[in-house]
């Protein structure tokens, strides 16, 4: 049985010692494309979360994992979903069912709709609290992101039993394992969080009887390489199938697409990008790239196709990646380090063999000024201009922590949406190591940027004070 979303809602027969018994699945809850599907359910007048193990191979040893890193948790008194059942499907299809948490969010929902730094700051130490708990018992959640958290009435959750490693476990961990792992922790915020770091490692160290000062000290060491190497899996994973995007080839072309985008408009322009192009209005027209929004029913999106002009040119790109399929990592750099830029939906690759041609980039369209347009509007309140400063400054600040560099600081590569800058452009960006190399691009960068405001000297002033200099 292919355990369809179409199909819902369906019954699934369990494998039990006198007989047989049945669950009622329901809703998908999630899609771990070949390997795990979610489903919640009823199961004997029991509201339940069905978790089944699909992937032939491996199947049956992440139901044993999965098994095993939930008891542990248990018997260590972290919070974790109740383990209602552990077997097989009639057809021998790995199986658990978990007692179902009344209106939970994950950590990273929760952590979404909080509005104030104290808030951010409360809820961080209740995360730390539940992951000092792991520690103390020598357990380490090595998928440590915020989906693996849930939070029912205030209360925070363990999920993903898979990837707790309970090899330690009734000791508590050395302080180089509990570092790294507490940095994986702080690295799922973006650097403009740092800030209540320090806090939440007073309570960390309470918790597990240790100094403070060391703590620190170790993550001033881990967290930035915890977060290059988090930052870097994540731009990897966007290039092939998972379970959020899709990578297809046919005939001269390969593409990925976000799977929830899955439709007619996606099916379109993945099948002629240019056919596609033709029915929106046009937004540039160059030599080097044409722009088009493209709006429908439920959609509206910008398609950048980035043209070849000739055959040198051709012949001078055609081994390296098209601008288009680094605009799509590029986005998914930012993404994952909490800088705003529009979502990218696709990227479509001509190919012949080893040889690339054009590439389009689509994106989400967003309704908004450029930082220029912005600046000089006079309906904007001084707050807000202020807001927008000090949002500028703060995304330099990350650049320099994240090594970088976005190649074409023109004005008009930032949006203002909410008084936040939201990034485009994003075929010149580079990511470096700190360095002499890093720097002196930094400082182009920099000095790009400031020239946008040479008709507003005060305003020129302003960011020459305060953005970063990294030196």
């Amino acid at each position: 049985m292919a355990y369809s979303k179409n199909d819902l809602p369906f019954v699934l027969d369990l494998k039990i010692l006198h007989g047989q018994d049945s669950v009622l699945c329901e809703h998908l809850l999630r899609d771990l494309h070949g390997k795990r599907k979610v489903f919640k359910g009823l199961w004997g007048g029991r509201t339940v979360v069905v978790k089944l193990f699909l992937d032939p191979r491996t199947a049956r040893r992440h139901w044993g994992r999965e098994k095993a890193g939930v008891t542990a948790l248990k018997d260590a008194s972290v919070p974790t979903p109740e383990l209602l059942f552990a077997g097989d499907l009639n057809d021998s299809t790995p199986a658990l069912i978990f007692n179902f948490l009344p209106e939970a969010q994950t950590s990273l929902q929760v952590w979404d709709g909080l509005t104030t730094m104290t808030q951010r700051g409360d809820f961080l130490l209740q995360l730390v609290e539940v992951v000092a708990g792991l520690h103390n018992a020598g357990l380490v959640q090595e998928d440590l992101h915020l989906e693996n958290f849930l939070v029912s009435d205030r209360k925070i959750y363990a999920i993903d039993g898979d990837a707790v490693n309970n090899k330690g476990q009734g000791k508590a961990l050395t302080d180089v394992v509990s570092s790294r792992n507490l940095a994986l922790l702080f690295a799922q915020f973006p650097p403009k969080y740092d800030c209540l770091v320090e806090r939440a490692v007073q309570r960390y160290a309470e918790l597990r009887q240790v100094a403070a000062t060391g703590v620190m000290s170790s993550l001033s060491t881990d967290l930035p390489v915890v977060r290059r190497r988090r930052r870097h899996k994540y731009v990897e994973k966007c290039y092939r199938s998972c379970s959020e995007f899709e990578r297809t080839r046919r005939l001269g072309q390969i593409a990925i697409a976000r799977r929830d985008q899955q439709g007619p408009p996606l099916t379109a322009v993945l099948a002629d990008p240019d056919a596609f192009m033709a029915k929106g209005s046009l937004v540039k027209d160059g030599a080097s790239s044409t722009i088009v929004r493209v709006k429908g029913d439920g959609y509206d999106w910008i398609v950048k196709r980035y043209n070849i002009k000739g055959p040198w040119h051709a012949l001078s790109r055609c081994l390296r990646p098209t601008r288009a399929w680094i605009s799509w990592g590029n986005a998914h750099r930012l993404k994952i380090s909490g800088l705003d830029n529009p979502r990218a939906i696709a990227v479509i690759e001509k190919r012949f063999g080893p040889f690339r041609s054009k590439g389009c980039y689509v994106c989400e369209y967003i309704d908004a000024p450029r930082a220029g347009v912005f600046f000089l509007n006079d309906s904007v309140t001084a707050a807000e201009k202020q807001q927008v400063r000090t949002a500028f400054v703060q995304m330099f600040e990350q650049f320099l922590k994240l090594g970088i560099c976005h190649g074409d600081c023109k004005a008009a590569n930032f949006l203002i949406l909410n008084n936040v800058p939201w990034i485009l452009d994003l075929d010149a960006m580079r990511e470096y190591r700190p360095g002499t190399k890093y720097k002196k691009l930094y400082a182009v960068d920099r000095e790009r940027f400031l020239r946008n405001w040479q008709s507003q000297p005060e305003l020129q002033r302003w960011f020459e004070d305060h953005l970063p200099k990294g030196s």
